[in-house]
């Protein structure tokens, strides 16, 4: 029995240390593919870091016209300016497709200091100064940010000429509990000791699911997830704890103004908006859960939504709601009538 006992205790020290040795390895693989998706990154253009006071921002400007959208990312989007690049195709050339981003995401640095809402519009305002990016500027939160371009456009309305809300967090929408995948101690630790970025790799899953939205420019979008961990990001962890009391002092700083703004909404108006949205996310679609999907938009709950929602916009002044159906991300969708819309809201401007 003593023989048996030290055999399986032996047996369990080797298996210890190959697992020690393999998650070792694991790590060490991670550091290195971080750093060639940085250089990755640098080598296709998207590495502009400039000064927002305490960190460094990643600022990737495209195009050079005379109408400067300041594209602003939603929660957790570090793949943003990949999608904004593709999306600059379908604008006219007197624009300037500014994309900005916040600490923690993408290739930009981390701060100390706590991630409010006046924290990320006065270092963005920072950014792009330093980065040589002068107002008027026509802002366009997409989702999370509408809290953000609420809150520039109401207090510092001199140095915006318009506001395009892309989908964007208003007052009617639902609050988050602030929770994040990060907040798992067993997830940090698949991601910090390399086992999540070899399993991204190895399976290529990743990859399949980006090939669909990007093409070509999958490698880019793919490098922007895996060169940091969003979830892990004590930036972003601040930003997403701090959501509730950020969407107060936007709200509370509302100031009914003559800005042109459109809304850009996304609601489905019939089946065949479900059916073509499931197409576009997933390949097909499925009538029965098309079917049920329009139901919910037709549902009390949606219904109530929209109502206030309405009353938002009505709220901050001189904004026209235009709904195009689809996809939250309807900028990758339907870009042609985003593109649209953006002419509209120009020839008000000008």
């Amino acid at each position: 029995m003593k023989k048996i006992l030290k055999v399986i205790g032996i047996l369990l020290l080797i298996f210890l240390i190959l697992l020690l040795l393999a998650v070792c390895g694991c790590f060490i693989y991670q550091k290195s593919a971080q750093k060639k998706d940085r250089a990755l990154l640098e080598e296709g253009g998207y590495c502009n870091l400039v000064s927002a006071g305490d960190y460094e921002m990643n600022v990737n400007i495209f195009g050079d016209g005379k109408y400067k959208i300041i594209a602003m990312p939603g929660s957790g989007d570090v793949w943003f300016p990949v999608d904004m690049k593709q999306f600059s195709a379908h604008l006219d050339d007197d624009i300037s497709l500014v994309v900005v981003s916040r600490p923690g995401y993408g290739l930009c640095t981390e701060t100390d200091k706590e991630v409010t809402t006046e924290y990320i519009v006065e270092s963005t305002r920072t950014a792009l100064k330093n980065a040589g990016v002068e107002a008027p500027y026509i802002l366009m939160p997409h989702s999370l940010s509408g809290i953000y371009g609420t809150y520039w456009e109401s207090t510092y309305p001199d140095e915006i000429s318009g506001v395009i809300f892309l989908d964007s967090v208003n007052e009617a929408s639902l609050l988050s509990d602030g929770a994040g995948m990060g907040d798992s101690a067993a997830y940090r630790l698949f991601s910090k000791s390399g086992l999540a970025r070899m399993y991204i790799d190895l399976s290529g899953y990743l990859t399949g699911i980006m090939s669909r939205k990007f093409g070509e420019n999958t490698k880019y979008a793919t490098a922007f997830f895996t060169v940091r961990d969003i979830e892990l990001s004590k930036s972003a962890i601040s930003e997403r704890r701090n959501n509730a009391s950020n969407r107060k002092t936007a709200w509370a700083s509302i100031q009914s103004n003559d800005i042109p703004k459109i809304y850009i909404s996304t609601n489905w108006q019939t089946l065949d908006d479900v059916r073509e949205y499931m197409i576009f996310e997933k390949g097909q679609a499925d009538e029965a859960e098309a079917e049920e999907w329009m139901a919910d938009e037709d549902g009390a709950e949606e219904t109530e939504y929209r109502r206030n929602r309405s009353e938002y916009i009505r709220k901050v002044g001189n904004c026209e709601e235009i709904n195009i159906p689809g996809s939250h991300f309807i900028y990758e969708q339907k870009p042609d009538e985003v593109a649209d819309a953006i002419r509209s809201l120009i020839e008000r401007i000008k």
